[in-house]
């Protein structure tokens, strides 16, 4: 979960098809985020919700409900609203990835945030979106900028989740590590092997036996991959031997 994010509130205004909410919270918890406000749901509580919502229905059962967008924002500090709806009136304006950076600093600083998305089929209106005080622009092909409600949840959410973990580190292991012990014992029985099946000579080494080492430190192998090559070289050792 994102740190502070019991400060990000995800707003969804009359969600028309019950599915969609659940969705949604299915994206937002995807990303570590919690909040969900449903201003006004034409269907909820319901069962496409719960079921398209996975293991987020967590975020269904705490959901906050209101009449209306103004009761939702009531606790805001500042308000991002999302829309794809050219505008008669302009409207101050944020790329998706500057607002993902100020909704981090404002809710790091336990200041309310909140993010508005509006109807599936109309957006938000003129007068929900001067609630706002800034317009999240999502990009997308002029051709077709059409992005449906689980879509924009989902591309702001992981916007945010990846500006709070830029500095992460992701390593793919499906086996723990071998120990520092596993590692040292692998070695001395690749060395016993190399000697004894003539391919190291034992006066005269060089730099091999040292350069091996430093390979195997510098492999992180796993028990799968360690236990493998102890077994290889257990055949090798009873080969030779017989």
């Amino acid at each position: 979960m994102i740190q502070a994010s019991s400060f990000i509130d995800i707003v969804l205004v009359e969600t028309s098809h019950p599915g969609n909410i659940g969705s949604a919270a299915r994206a937002i918890k995807n990303m570590g985020l919690s909040n969900l406000v449903l201003v006004n749901p034409k269907k909820f509580p319901h069962g496409d919700a719960r079921a398209l919502a996975g293991n987020a229905k967590d975020l269904l059962q705490h959901a906050k409900v209101t009449k209306n967008l103004k009761d939702a924002l009531q606790d805001a500090k500042y308000v991002f609203a999302t829309s794809s709806r050219e505008r008669s009136i302009s409207w101050p304006s944020i790329s998706l990835c500057e607002a993902s950076e100020k909704i981090l600093s404002l809710a790091n600083q336990n200041q309310k945030a909140v993010i508005v998305f509006g109807r599936e089929d109309s957006g938000l209106t003129n007068e929900e979106l001067q609630l706002s005080n800034e317009h999240i622009i999502i990009p997308a092909d002029e051709d077709y900028p059409v992005l449906n409600l689980a879509m924009s949840v989902q591309l702001v959410c992981y916007e945010i989740f990846t500006r709070a973990n830029q500095n992460m580190e992701y390593e793919w292991q499906d086996f723990p590590e071998y120990t520092n012990k596993e590692v040292n014992d692998l070695i001395e029985h690749f060395k016993k092997v190399a000697i004894k099946s003539g391919t190291v000579d034992p006066n005269n080494p060089k730099q091999i036996l040292t350069r091996i080492e430093r390979m195997f430190r510098r492999l992180n192998i796993d028990k799968m991959e360690g236990n493998f090559l102890r077994g290889f070289l257990s055949k090798i050792e009873k080969k030779i031997d017989t």
